[in-house]
């Protein structure tokens, strides 16, 4: 879709490209728009002529009379879903509302909430970036991904797992670099690739954060996190794709002892159908559906079959471990760290 024309008292636009696909975001809230750059910082772009989706953000009560006379097509526990031909408006339950038209790749996000219209937004552009991964082959995997002399280690934990405070032990060792915090990219040749995002820990874990810019983080179904944003670490980033040496599952215990034992590929099976085939950790399969609709909802069997295919070449090229990690945040680093050290 074509970009305004930059005018005198146009909005800011920043503009992203993740992976050749263009997302433009602007509106008259610039602190939304400033903290959703923060979000992808790693993917700012110059401004093109056109972008793939253009998402503006207005801080004004939703205009729910615009929408018009809907009935809704489902309910989920964050929003109330309406599609029309063409068009998608979601009701954040009368204190948000996001109007999409697919055919212009149009988002348009309205709410006095920040945290909400933020959060909206920033979903809905994850969204759009997953499918667009899947299209060219580089699904995500939920995962915190790291890379080392040898190449790249994934650890599949679950929300909550633990994967924010590895990845802030690893930023503190001077030869490990981060590929994602929690959804590096998989292919179909065992690579793994960069796809770093803002760094969010719990606010008892953010004294651990390595010096930059930080914002408390308010999220709808979660407790806040403190974000940590990217700028302040680029060599710490690795930008170049890595094969894919290692996969570890994590469990949490108890304990303030960790240990790092290697385990049979089987046991990876039904943790990578988890978290990349059907990608509980990163709700694909809820992001198809508001974009979509139910009608569509077979259309996501292409993409499965890309993130099964991904899986499999990474579980048959990686050496696959059992990570028990404990209380102890150094305990559990030193047991992971010479996999990737």
């Amino acid at each position: 879709m074509p970009l305004a024309d930059g005018r005198p008292g146009a909005p800011d636009i920043v503009v992203f490209d993740v992976y050749g696909l263009t997302i433009a975001v602007s509106g008259d809230w610039p602190e939304v728009v400033r903290d959703l750059r923060g979000d992808f910082l790693w993917f700012v772009a110059r401004r093109p002529e056109a972008a793939d989706l253009v998402v503006t953000i207005e801080r004004r009560a939703p205009d729910f009379g615009a929408a018009g006379d809907l009935v809704a097509s489902f309910v989920t526990p964050r929003n109330v879903v309406y599609h029309q031909p063409g068009r998608t408006v979601i009701d954040y339950f009368g204190q948000a509302l996001s109007l999409y038209d697919r055919a212009l790749g149009q988002l348009t996000v309205q709410g006095t909430d920040h945290d909400l219209v933020h959060e909206a937004a920033y979903h809905f552009i994850l969204s759009r970036v997953g499918a667009h991964l899947e299209a060219i082959g580089r699904p995500r995997l939920h995962g915190l991904g790291l890379a080392g002399r040898g190449g790249a280690v994934a650890v599949l934990l679950p929300p909550g797992g633990g994967k924010s405070t590895l990845a802030v032990s690893a930023l503190r060792a001077g030869t490990v670099k981060l590929l994602s915090e929690d959804s590096p990219l998989i292919d179909r040749r065992g690579m793994m690739h960069p796809f770093p995002l803002r760094l969010g820990v719990n606010p008892s874990d953010a004294h651990r954060l390595p010096a930059g810019r930080v914002r408390t983080l308010a999220r709808m179904e979660s407790t806040p996190k403190t974000v940590l944003e990217l700028d302040g670490l680029a060599d710490r980033i690795e930008s170049d794709a890595q094969p894919l040496r290692h996969l570890v599952i994590g469990r949490r215990t108890l304990g303030t002892g960790a240990a790092l034992e290697p385990i049979g590929r089987r046991r990876l099976v039904a943790p990578l159908l988890r978290e990349c085939v059907v990608g509980v950790g990163l709700y694909q399969g809820l992001e198809f559906i508001l974009q979509h609709g139910l009608r569509d909802l077979a259309g996501t069997a292409g993409s499965a079959r890309v993130r099964a295919q991904c899986s499999a070449v990474a579980l048959a090229k990686a050496q696959t471990w059992e990570l028990r990690l404990g209380r102890d945040h150094d305990a559990n680093w030193a047991a992971l760290g010479p996999l990737v050290q």
